[in-house]
């Protein structure tokens, strides 16, 4: 079983079955011909055969969003890949249970190119090279992994623990993050956590910060692969400045081994990340477009459809590349342990780290 599955059978979902999906929307060049479209849609889905096997349904309709989120989409349907086109916009819908935002990225680009080399089969094998670096990162995580610091809580709504969800469009624009990262000589990616983490430090009562970092989890050979190749790589921070927060990523990612073996490897750092464990903050940074030159679409609030693969004991906090090169803001946070208003402000704490190192960039 692949390691984004295995994660997922460790962990369950806690999501319905028929709502745990994958999505991606694009904003074509111009309105598609359904007949075309349906054949690219149908090759897509011949071309990874983990999707299960075609007619891809198609449907035509007045709002891609509201169509979606009106609709199931059990996993074991003979085809887990749906699509629904408004105009020259474009909406796939596939179950998380085999794909991951990195895919949808994969089937957006299959759509507009067309044939492309075949894909590769959706499997994961550990070669003798993976369980040598296995063998030498075990020591890194025992010390990473040690006395796990939960986040502090404000006791939340007083209701029964349940999971709310906040959407904010941002200023924050994909080209800034690329130029912020440059400056710093970093990534984006790495900018926009530290960010977070600056943002989260009220919220660790003085103690080091543990957040798992959603990572593609995926070997060069793979990236032409559909599936749920997502990995959890946990990141410990003593402090959150930008430089501090890079060296700390940079040696994460150099011991990053897959979270199912990690958690075979140290049993008992399983309990930090279960149902029920402490609460952490999960980060993760989503972009599905294809290439520069495709809009991707704004997903709206309420939408009510997928969900994270790990546990939501505390937070988890996503930022999802929408129309325009934005970035919106994703919160979905324990509601009986934080309120709202306390979910606003670690967004808009965000929102100013981001300012911040923006203007210090510039």
């Amino acid at each position: 079983m692949p390691y984004g599955q295995r994660i997922l059978a460790w962990s369950g979902s806690g999501f319905p079955a028929d709502r745990f999906v994958a999505v991606g929307g694009v904003r074509l060049p111009e309105e598609p011909d359904l007949g075309w479209l349906q054949d690219r849609l149908n090759a897509a889905v011949r071309r990874h055969p983990v999707l299960g096997t075609g007619p891809v349904p198609l449907v035509n309709v007045d709002d891609v969003w509201a169509s979606a989120a009106a609709a199931s989409y059990p996993p074991g349907s003979p085809c887990l890949l749906w699509a629904y086109v408004n105009g020259s916009d474009l909406l796939l819908v596939a179950h998380h249970t085999v794909s991951d935002p990195w895919s949808m990225r994969i089937l957006v680009g299959d759509v507009l190119a067309g044939d492309r080399t075949s894909a590769r089969s959706y499997r994961h094998d550990v070669s003798v090279k993976h369980l040598k670096r296995m063998f030498r990162a075990v020591p890194f995580w025992k010390h990473t992994l040690v006395d796990v610091p939960p986040l502090t809580a404000d006791g939340g709504s007083g209701m029964p623990e349940t999971t709310r969800e906040l959407r904010i469009r941002t200023d924050i624009t994909a080209v800034q993050a690329d130029e912020v990262g440059r400056a710093a000589r970093s990534t984006a990616f790495v900018v926009l956590f530290a960010a977070f983490a600056q943002a989260l430090q009220p919220l660790s009562a003085g103690r080091d910060l543990l957040i798992p970092v959603l990572t593609y989890g995926r070997d060069r050979s793979e990236w032409d692969t559909v599936g749920l190749y997502m990995n959890v790589l946990p990141v410990r921070l003593t402090t959150t400045d930008l430089p501090a927060v890079q060296h700390a990523f940079i040696a994460a990612y150099a011991q990053e081994i897959p979270f199912p073996v990690l958690l075979e490897t140290l049993p008992t750092a399983g309990a930090a990340f279960a149902r029920g464990g402490p609460a952490l903050a999960q980060f993760e940074v989503i972009q599905v477009q294809a290439d520069d030159s495709i809009e991707p679409l704004t997903i709206p609030a309420g939408l009510d459809l997928g969900g994270p693969i790990l546990p939501v004991n505390g937070l988890a906090f996503w930022l999802e590349l929408g129309s325009g090169g934005i970035y919106t803001v994703c919160l979905r946070y324990r509601n009986d342990l934080y309120r709202e208003s306390v979910m606003r402000a670690l967004i808009q704490r965000f929102v100013d780290r981001w300012g911040d190192l923006y203007a210090a960039a510039s």
